[in-house]
């Protein structure tokens, strides 16, 4: 049977794109094949497209380099078991790389409390800032306040020894950041700082100039404006 290219332009997921190319299939009585993620997806009029979704989201898996057009409505036992195993490995290779990284990320803490160990945040604000920590005790909110807890710290230091705070904030946010911060969490902690700190206003109008912005609120990396008088609430 002839094979074709899937004419559909660019799909965002890959259930679009099966159920587009089947159309084009039975459409043009051909074969229909396209890449996602680098696997070869090929389909025809009839293809099962529930097997096929299976087969490519084990693809990777199983490093399958194509999948379609007639996937299996059901695996054999050998197969199974193949897949039985590689899930295995892959735990387990999962776990290894977490080991790693909570150790490199202890280790980077452990660094940075070193560089300021001795200084304290200069809270101009403390009951706004005990709010943040009070609503902020799952995982992604405490981040976001111990990161900018830590890069006030760090600013604090580096201006203590006569450098000013435009010349330091941005590399100082990259050293501050132990744990990998989002866009969001960024925007988040200037936010913070700027009701809050000691130099919050100068980290502010800072970081509103590096987005060309100028006015009230903060400028959101992740597109996300946050007004001085927000709380930071998951």
């Amino acid at each position: 049977m002839k094979r074709e290219e899937l004419i559909a332009g660019w799909i965002s997921n890959i259930q679009d794109s099966i159920n587009q190319a089947v159309i084009q299939a039975t459409d043009n009585d051909t074969e229909v094949e396209f890449d996602f993620n680098g696997v070869k997806v090929v389909v025809n009029a009839s293809t099962d497209k529930i097997a096929l979704l299976r087969d490519y989201m084990n693809s990777h898996l199983m490093e399958w380099e194509q999948v379609g057009p007639n996937p299996p409505v059901q695996y054999s036992a050998d197969v199974n078991a193949q897949i039985a195993l590689a899930k295995e490995a892959q735990a387990e290779r999962q776990k290894v790389q977490e080991a790693e990284w909570e150790r490199e990320a202890a280790e980077k803490q452990a660094n940075f409390d070193k560089e300021v160990e001795g200084i304290e945040m200069e809270v101009t604000d403390t009951e706004s800032w005990n709010d943040y920590v009070k609503v902020n005790t799952d995982g992604y909110g405490k981040a976001c306040v111990d990161y900018a807890r830590n890069w006030a710290r760090l600013m604090q230091k580096k201006m203590s020894d006569g450098a000013e705070l435009k010349d330091i904030a941005g590399a100082c946010s990259h050293l501050a950041d132990t744990e990998g911060i989002t866009g969001f969490m960024y925007g988040a902690a200037v936010s913070m700082l700027s009701k809050c700190w000691s130099h919050g206003e100068e980290l502010r109008k800072w970081h509103n100039k590096e987005y060309n912005h100028e006015g009230e609120g903060v400028v959101n990396p992740a597109m996300v404006t946050i007004s001085s008088n927000d709380t930071l609430e998951e």
